[in-house]
């Protein structure tokens, strides 16, 4: 049996529900090896889902808490999902010299046009996702799309994030409507987003959220690209993104039976590997 472990969590001290300790209690009652806290960032522009600053402090004071207090029943490590948004968000490594974190998981929820600024909100309801694309890219998913992983490239190559986060996310509230992700220029994307990744030593998160809550018919990312990585030797893990502790291991068995049949031998995070 594969020891459980996640590292992509939110509480409530930003998008999440509960406290930090319920779901360490959660991990420590399923028997879990580890688990890594990773609140959303904060970001310089009001919203409802990420860390305040004056939260960011009371997250990391908590977490801190939290990993001395049961450091005889699990390993706990104090990390940060971080937004990046060229022109907005901070550098990762300001966050992990100045806090200090554990760890980082590197993400792109918020696209930003390179062209007038404007931001493409790619979660959330789809009507939003939609209206985006419309008010920012003149109606052009290509142009969009392409923007977002261009983004994800750029921060691979400047922030070198530990972990990225659901790399191909910008797929979940299109499902092969407005563009297909077997097209050439998508897949092209696709091996320039994992060629950067393999470079600069990143890990990738097998992502099991959108599945589990519906969203979506498959892990982030797809399978296909799960062989991309594989042939790039890109290391892989399976996280989460547990939004309530009873969502702690929610496809994790699933999610390494993927990774096992596809050919990995091993998942990676970035305090241990295990063999799968």
């Amino acid at each position: 049996m594969i020891p459980l472990y996640n590292f992509h969590s939110h509480s409530h001290h930003c998008d999440g529900k509960e406290s930090m300790e319920e779901y360490v209690k959660a991990a420590i009652e399923k028997k879990f090896k580890a688990f890594g806290f990773s609140a959303h960032s904060p970001l310089p522009f009001p919203n409802e889902w990420s860390l305040t600053p004056e939260g960011f402090r009371q997250y990391v004071q908590d977490a801190r808490h939290l990993i001395e207090k049961y450091s005889n029943e699990i390993d706990l490590y104090l990390g940060l999902e971080i937004d990046y948004i060229p022109g907005h968000s901070e550098d990762f490594a300001g966050f992990m010299k100045d806090t200090p974190l554990d760890y980082n998981i590197g993400s792109v929820h918020l696209v930003r046009s390179e062209e007038d600024g404007k931001i493409w909100f790619i979660d959330g309801p789809v009507e939003g996702y939609i209206n985006g694309v419309n008010e920012i890219f003149k109606g052009d998913f290509k142009a969009a799309v392409t923007a977002f992983y261009k983004q994800s490239i750029r921060m691979i190559e400047t922030q070198q994030p530990q972990i990225i986060g659901h790399i191909d996310k910008v797929k979940m509230n299109n499902k092969q409507r407005w563009f297909s992700t077997g097209e050439k220029w998508y897949a092209d994307l696709i091996d320039q987003t994992l060629e950067a990744a393999a470079k600069n030593n990143c890990i990738i998160e097998l992502n099991t959220r959108g599945f589990y809550t519906g969203k979506i018919d498959e892990y982030f990312p797809s399978t296909d690209i799960l062989h991309k990585c594989l042939d790039l030797g890109i290391p892989m893990m399976v996280n989460s993104d547990a939004h309530h502790p009873s969502q702690l291991d929610k496809h994790f068995a699933e999610g390494h039976d993927l990774l096992r049949k596809i050919g990995f031998k091993s998942v990676k995070t970035p305090f241990f590997e295990i063999e799968i």
